[in-house]
């Protein structure tokens, strides 16, 4: 299994792969080198995106190893381009619906309620929950703990902090940032950084 990204996140889902099937094979992509404390350097890194259409000939699942909605962006647009197909990861104590729909990352005892549509590549963190016909946008980042209420619309590319809480019914615009712990009442424009209880914009 290839993983897009050396980092942290990589960490985490080589290692949620592994419980899942003892037996597969991980490789990792990225434009740096292992840092000297890694615990991948004993994987084979992969730096060169035109050897990628030669790996994906017999093997074209990758999964994505970073959290960040740019690089998650960047990685499923060039490693497509080169037919990859993106593999999504569902941790096994991760609850989804089974009305749930979208291709995206579930971590560790993550919630994902009923009549929700995930977009394209989301990234729903250990513990976060994602309830009743909630709406995330492509790329988007749900960070640890963050608790997205019901009929809630988050955009495209958006970063919702750890242990934030985002109130039923609130719309969220594209390239939103919502810092750790705030508490979100009312809708936000694109472009924003807010933080706070209740979250504001910063000026």
């Amino acid at each position: 299994m290839l993983i897009a990204g050396a980092g942290g996140h990589a960490q985490e889902i080589k290692d949620e792969l592994e419980r899942q099937n003892p037996s597969l094979l991980f490789e990792f992509f990225d434009d740096a080198d292992y840092k000297d404390n890694s615990p991948l350097k004993s994987y084979p890194l992969i730096q060169d995106l035109s050897s990628l259409s030669f790996r994906f000939q017999y093997n074209p699942s990758f999964a994505l190893g970073v959290g960040r909605p740019e690089y998650r962006e960047k990685f499923i647009n060039n490693f497509e381009a080169n037919e990859g197909k993106y593999f999504p990861v569902h941790s096994e104590t991760a609850q989804i619906s089974n009305s749930a729909e979208g291709l995206f990352d579930a971590m560790a005892f993550s919630f994902v309620g009923p009549n929700t549509k995930i977009g394209k590549a989301v990234l729903i963190n250990t513990r976060a929950n994602v309830h009743h016909e909630a709406e995330i946008g492509d790329f988007t980042e749900i960070g640890p703990g963050a608790l997205i209420l019901g009929q809630v619309k988050i955009g495209k590319k958006c970063r919702v902090g750890a242990g934030a809480v985002l109130l039923p019914g609130v719309h969220i615009g594209d390239f939103v940032v919502v810092g750790a712990g705030a508490v979100v009442t009312k809708n936000v424009e694109d472009n924003q950084t807010i933080i706070g209880v209740p979250a504001a914009p910063i000026k």
